[in-house]
């Protein structure tokens, strides 16, 4: 059982995931020589998904012709503001919201969206629109591996190109609620979501396969377990995204960077806030970022958690990896 609480082994299978998001468990054992059968790979699967060490596949649309990702960031009274006013009158443009208590009362909501808002939003402290959308993947096992990021010099000045596929994506009913399934358990089974929707399996076959074309697909990954995790939105202006980039992988979470070519956010998990604080002002201090913006937030939301909340999604459809007991049959 040692390998099954291993974090080297946690790492290595979030990394091997995260390259090919629909490897089955005999492609998983092919490419880790530390587990040597499958009940222990499949054991050790299980562990992480059950201490949310391994998180839901999570599905992101690319730019392309008829679908244009956002983000706005505005000032509300609360966190009920934030949900009645923006939330529920925008419900089905918004991917996910962030709510920020800030010092002396401050309080914001962080929202991303595509194309157009159904109704308009007052307040806003900054908006744009996000052209890219890097997935930081971990690469460490301790946040303290952050303190190499004070001794690393950012190099040459980068730049991040704007991605946008050159397509038009046909989301017909069929696949908003493929893409919906795939979005509560991207490793559920063709026929599973085929009954949920009631169609055929090669139909659900198909969408995916023209999704799967359309979308970032990852893992999110905590190494020490999701509800150990702080979650900090910046905002700021940088000619370095790429050294960004390397210093962020010391984390032992998933984080992103994303934005335009005329700001750049982050939002990194951390367990050692404040040591991540200090390192954005050194980043800041160097020259590396400006105009640097960063909170901690103090709630998400996001439609598949909303749904299952209310009751709406059964629990067993979340289960990646585990076992599925079945009734014996009676002779």
């Amino acid at each position: 059982m040692t390998k099954v609480h291993n974090s080297d082994i946690h790492l290595l299978l979030s990394h091997i995931l995260n390259k090919n998001p629909d490897i089955l468990l005999d492609g998983i054992l092919a490419q880790i020589s530390e587990i040597k059968s499958r009940k222990v790979l499949k054991d050790t699967l299980f562990y992480m998904e059950k201490q949310q060490i391994l998180m839901n596949p999570s599905l992101i649309i690319h730019n392309c012709e008829n679908h244009t990702n956002r983000y706005l960031i505005a000032e509300v009274k609360n966190w009920n503001d934030l949900y009645r006013r923006i939330i529920c009158k925008n419900y089905e443009t918004i991917e996910a919201a962030y709510y920020i208590r800030s010092w002396r009362g401050n309080r914001l909501a962080y929202v991303k969206y595509h194309n157009t808002l159904e109704k308009e939003v007052q307040n806003v402290v900054e908006e744009g629109s996000i052209e890219y959308f890097r997935i930081i993947h971990p690469q460490s096992l301790s946040d303290r591996a952050l303190a190499s990021a004070w001794e690393m010099e950012p190099g040459k000045k980068s730049h991040i190109p704007s991605e946008k596929l050159d397509k038009h994506l046909d989301w017909d009913y069929d696949t908003k609620q493929v893409f919906r399934w795939l979005n509560i358990n991207y490793r559920l089974s063709l026929t599973e979501i085929a009954r949920q929707i009631k169609t055929s399996r090669t139909t659900v076959r198909r969408k995916k396969e023209m999704i799967r074309e359309a979308v970032h697909v990852y893992y999110p990954t905590f190494i020490h377990k999701y509800s150990s995790y702080s979650f900090i939105l910046s905002s700021f202006l940088t000619e370095y995204p790429e050294f960004l980039l390397k210093v962020f992988e010391n984390l032992s979470a998933t984080s992103y960077l994303f934005g335009s070519q005329n700001r750049t956010l982050c939002y990194l998990a951390t367990t050692l806030p404040g040591y991540l604080m200090r390192t954005l002002e050194n980043l800041e201090e160097r020259g590396v970022v400006e105009d640097l913006n960063a909170e901690i937030t103090a709630k998400g939301w996001n439609q598949i958690e909303e749904e299952y909340k209310q009751g709406k999604i059964p629990e067993k459809f979340f289960w990646m990896f585990k076992r599925i007991k079945r009734k014996k049959s009676k002779l």
